[in-house]
């Protein structure tokens, strides 16, 4: 199966960054040890190569407005923690560091190796970029060394299925051959286990989230919008979307931070992201971080 585009499915990916309506059951009354940990979802770091293209635009934010939100999430003193740190969080083995953020992105584009990755590396960040398997190597995708190559920039490789389709609408076995087979490709090309999922469109049920954890994954992340992560819901984790049209002042109230001083960003207009200064190069005007 070819990869998706916004243009092959605008449907599906305009659900997937609208943050809500894409799971396909209703939320029982959750209970038990729960966080508020606000979880991003990300698609592409790049410029729309389409602008007339609607999905195109939602899913893709600039490398320059990505490089804003980075510098507010570091100015705000937030930190980048991991799916596999919630979960401990929650089962009382960790405590996570103020401003606790996670980072994630859907679908292994070639620009979170290119842009995000580094950029976010050079910060002392991280990511969980979630890939699908048979997209590898394809035009626009990470190829399997670049996967290699981010996760030894510190970020987490996740899965994504084997061909991004909807698991709810499969017969049983191939929704399991979808999920365990992302696995252990993405194990084969990474030599480490692969703990995280992302159900393709945000859609799920409880039989799938059933296969999930019998896959061997320990959570599995959903679209639909919300920050309260919950134990008893670890395969349905509540997810932000970042969009194209989000300027700084919208993220930073997705993430409950102040918008920094104007020192830092610059006079910011209509509240269009505005690069930081100058820094090193390659980082999209943002210094690494001193350790």
């Amino acid at each position: 199966m070819p990869p998706l585009t916004p243009d092959q499915d605008t449907g599906g990916l305009l659900a997937a960054v609208g943050g809500h309506g894409s799971a396909t059951r209703a939320r029982p009354a959750p209970t038990g040890p729960h966080l508020t940990v606000p979880i991003l979802l990300y698609h592409y770091v790049r410029t729309n190569p389409k602008p007339w293209d609607r999905a195109g635009f939602r899913l893709s934010v600039t490398p320059t407005a990505f490089a804003a939100q980075v510098a507010l999430l570091r100015a705000g003193g937030a930190h980048t923690v991991s799916l596999s740190q919630l979960l401990r969080a929650l089962e009382g083995q960790e405590s996570l560091p103020p401003h606790p953020v996670i980072l994630t992105f859907d679908d292994g584009y070639k620009d979170f190796a290119t842009t995000a990755a580094p950029l976010l590396a050079s910060q002392g960040m991280t990511a969980t970029d979630f890939v699908v398997g048979d997209f590898l190597g394809s035009p626009g995708y990470m190829s399997a060394a670049q996967v290699r190559q981010v996760r030894a920039l510190g970020m987490t490789i996740g899965a994504h299925t084997m061909d991004h389709v909807d698991l709810t609408r499969m017969p049983p076995a191939l929704a399991r051959a979808q999920i365990e087979g992302s696995r252990r490709v993405l194990q084969d090309v990474t030599g480490a286990a692969i703990d995280d999922f992302a159900y393709p469109f945000g859609r799920h049920n409880p039989a799938v989230d059933r296969m999930a954890a019998d896959a061997g994954f320990r959570d599995a992340v959903t679209t639909a919008g919300g920050e309260l992560q919950y134990l008893s819901e670890r395969f349905d984790l509540r997810r932000t979307s970042v969009t194209g049209g989000d300027t700084l002042a919208s993220f930073a109230a997705k993430v409950r931070l102040p918008l920094p001083s104007r020192r830092v960003f610059g006079p910011a207009g209509a509240g269009d992201p505005v690069a930081p200064p100058a820094g090193g190069p390659g980082l999209v005007g943002i210094p690494p971080r001193r350790r």
